[in-house]
């Protein structure tokens, strides 16, 4: 029961690390496994590795389960903090939203600027 509950704490200490850096990065992409979101909040650091810390005590407490259930379990509490973060670097890549009445004018000087004469060279 303790192993379960350490293994909670630490995904909701590491959710609450992603939701730090989601909110301190609103418009910028975080990276997902290696390197630094712009903002990097020095708390959300400190919360996850105290989150790891206690995923990491919660399966050794576990002495009763098999190694591949306590691995099945971390990876289930995990995804929220996964999925969060997907979510967010799809909204912070997605373009932003054009005015209808100039996106027709401004396609059509970026197809006129980037058509090729017959010489090979651009207008």
């Amino acid at each position: 029961m303790i192993a379960v509950l350490l293994m909670i704490l630490g995904c909701a200490s590491f959710f609450y690390a992603t939701h730090m850096i989601v909110n301190a990065n609103p418009h910028a992409k975080i990276p997902t496994w290696i390197g630094l979101p712009p903002n990097n909040p020095g708390r959300a650091f400190a919360f996850r590795m105290a989150g790891i810390l206690l995923l990491i005590s919660g399966a050794v407490f576990s002495d009763g389960l098999a190694w591949y259930w306590i691995a099945i379990f971390v990876l289930i509490l995990m995804a929220p903090s996964v999925v969060y973060m997907a979510l967010h670097n799809r909204r912070a890549t997605r373009p932003e939203p054009s005015d209808p009445a100039n996106s027709s004018s401004e396609q059509d000087d970026a197809l006129s600027n980037t058509s090729q004469s017959e010489s090979g060279h651009f207008r």
